[in-house]
């Protein structure tokens, strides 16, 4: 007989996120043909903007405790992405959103997928980003096969629901060294059942799979920020090190716990290391 994890009551994610849901429900806005979800604490304020790009377990309000942090100071634009299989394609898309939306040149910030779109938006639009930060992400697309991903024939041959339970059953694995870390886990175990359909993980996963190669964004160090974790439980330490290397003079950050997710397991010192490399 199988035994539930002791998970503890605090933190509760599950319960943040369904208050700030409550408060900031995520708009449908079409894209080229796509619907994008946005979280958006616009106008434009003194600091500018700001565009969040979550990861592959992510949408737009799971970055809900940077948004609400730096809401008074800076325009906060977060992302659900569209069911787009295609990586360059979403990049592209999220430039032509921030243009829809007015909000001109901006900062941007990516976590694992999402750090890995910020480094091509950063590649391909170098005069539309302000700072850039790439976090908890990867350098080489040899590394999603390295996690153990599948491949696009293995995600093209499943269904959403089936991909949804393979994942889950790998998250189940994940250490729990802190109380936080067996709370992420039980949020992004419910977040992966009741927040993401089929087909819109299985396109999730496609963007995943087809990428072959991670552009490198031609954006100066000086305004360029690596945000890692010591114990992050997807990017190996090697593969840390790659990302670094490949920015050199970038300012490096690396948080000495938080997991794959420090936005939602340390947002204090996420949201302060914001504010220091953009100067809010």
């Amino acid at each position: 007989m199988s035994v539930e994890p002791d998970y503890p009551d605090y933190p509760d994610y599950i319960a943040d996120a369904n208050e700030f849901r409550a408060r900031r429900p995520a708009e449908a806005i079409g894209i080229r043909g796509s619907v994008w979800r946005i979280v958006d604490t616009g106008p434009v304020r003194s600091g500018g903007s700001l565009l969040l790009c979550p990861g592959t377990l992510g949408n737009a309000d799971i970055f809900r405790k940077v948004i609400e942090a730096l809401a008074p100071d800076i325009r906060v634009i977060s992302v659900t992405y569209p069911m787009i299989g295609d990586f360059l394609r979403i990049a592209d898309g999220a430039v032509a959103l921030l243009d829809r939306l007015g909000a001109g040149r901006s900062h941007v910030l990516g976590s694992s997928l999402g750090g890995m779109l910020t480094q091509a938006i950063g590649a391909r639009h170098p005069d539309r980003v302000g700072h850039l930060f790439v976090a908890n992400s990867i350098a080489t697309a040899d590394a999603i096969r390295a996690a153990g991903f599948p491949s696009e024939a293995e995600v093209l041959g499943a269904t959403g629901h089936a991909l949804k339970s393979v994942v889950a059953r790998s998250l189940a694995q994940w250490p729990e060294p802190r109380p936080e870390m067996a709370a992420i886990k039980r949020f992004l175990a419910d977040e992966l059942a009741h927040n993401f359909t089929g087909r819109a993980f299985k396109a999730r996963l496609l963007v995943l799979s087809r990428i072959a190669q991670i552009p490198v964004a031609a954006v100066p160090p000086e305004r360029l920020t690596i945000l890692q974790s010591g114990d992050d439980q997807l990017v190996a330490a090697q593969v840390r090190r790659g990302v670094v290397a490949r920015y050199p003079g970038a300012h490096v950050h690396t948080f000495d716990w938080g997991g794959h997710f420090p936005y939602v397991t340390r947002p204090d010192a996420y949201v302060g290391v914001i504010r220091r490399r953009l100067g809010l």
